[in-house]
């Protein structure tokens, strides 16, 4: 009988530190898991504390860059060279690509000129229209073109004394039955906004 009494004391005791262990396992995984969140929590933490710096001295750039502008004032746009008109280079006319049957496109030389009176390379949107004004209304229109300000620039040429835009506008379809095509530019300067045209009657060899 005390033997017996003496094993379930022992299996008690071993069962009461069994689940003591298990209990302090539990503790354990439970801290470690408070660890890696209270770790990660502090990193975040930094993080939004780094940007909120950032973000800080942009803001203050920025403040920095409203508080110049407003001190300039209109003589900052008067001191910068911008398109005060747009003229059609002496050039401009038809053109023969393939040199085989007579002129199959239009050559367009632009010179944006600024206001002290040079021709600058200006950023902007180049629109061309071909008119064949002998035609019949409805088929005046011989050819549009458009040219953004990527893909003027790849048109700029500047040399021996010489700065343009050119532009090579071909017929779209059939060539244009009479000898005198109308050419019209129109250019959006992205600087100011403004938007200039201007237009030249061609001869050219159909």
């Amino acid at each position: 009988m005390k033997r017996l009494i003496a094993g379930k004391a022992a299996a008690v005791v071993l069962l009461g530190a069994f689940f003591a262990n298990i209990l302090g396992c539990a503790d354990q995984l439970q801290i470690n898991e408070l660890k890696d969140e209270l770790s990660s929590s502090k990193k975040q933490l930094r993080l939004v504390s780094q940007e909120k710096t950032e973000l800080s001295q942009k803001l203050r750039k920025q403040d920095e860059q409203i508080s110049t502008l407003l001190g300039l004032g209109d003589k900052r746009i008067e001191n910068l060279s911008y398109v005060k008109t747009i003229r059609l280079g002496r050039f401009t006319g038809g053109v023969d690509t393939d040199k085989k049957t007579g002129d199959d496109a239009i050559k367009v030389f632009l010179k944006p000129i600024d206001q002290q009176g040079h021709v600058i390379k200006a950023a902007g949107e180049v629109k061309i229209q071909l008119f064949d004004l002998a035609a019949e209304p409805a088929d005046n229109l011989i050819a549009q073109y458009n040219w953004d300000a990527e893909g003027i620039s790849k048109q700029w040429y500047s040399g021996f004394g010489v700065s343009h835009y050119s532009f090579i506008c071909p017929w779209k379809s059939t060539a244009p039955q009479h000898d005198e095509i109308t050419v019209r530019v129109e250019f959006t300067e992205y600087l100011t906004g403004n938007k200039f045209d201007q237009q030249k009657v061609c001869t050219i060899k159909p």
